[in-house]
């Protein structure tokens, strides 16, 4: 998503997304989606649609207990960060 986003709007992004990958269902993460896109659908329209194009693949991740779910984002990030220094 991030790279879609202007540096000058990545914290703001960051905290319009948190509410929908903590929520603590797939309908509560679905309201807080659809006021993301509100949102920032006129100046990240892409963004918006990554996330739409990706619902699918979403929603099973909303069924891990909470705990699990931050082990699941902290894994990707740091699998991120090896990315990028294998690539340097």
């Amino acid at each position: 998503s991030f790279r879609y986003a202007g540096r000058q709007h990545r914290d703001a992004i960051v905290r319009g997304l948190k509410p929908i990958y903590t929520a603590p269902s797939e309908q509560a993460a679905t309201d807080r989606f659809d006021e993301f896109a509100k949102q920032w659908q006129d100046k990240y329209p892409a963004i918006v649609a990554l996330w739409r194009n990706a619902w699918a693949e979403f929603v099973p991740f909303l069924e891990y207990d909470v705990e699990i779910r931050k082990v699941i984002c902290t894994t990707n990030a740091i699998e991120s960060i090896n990315a990028r220094y294998r690539r340097a």
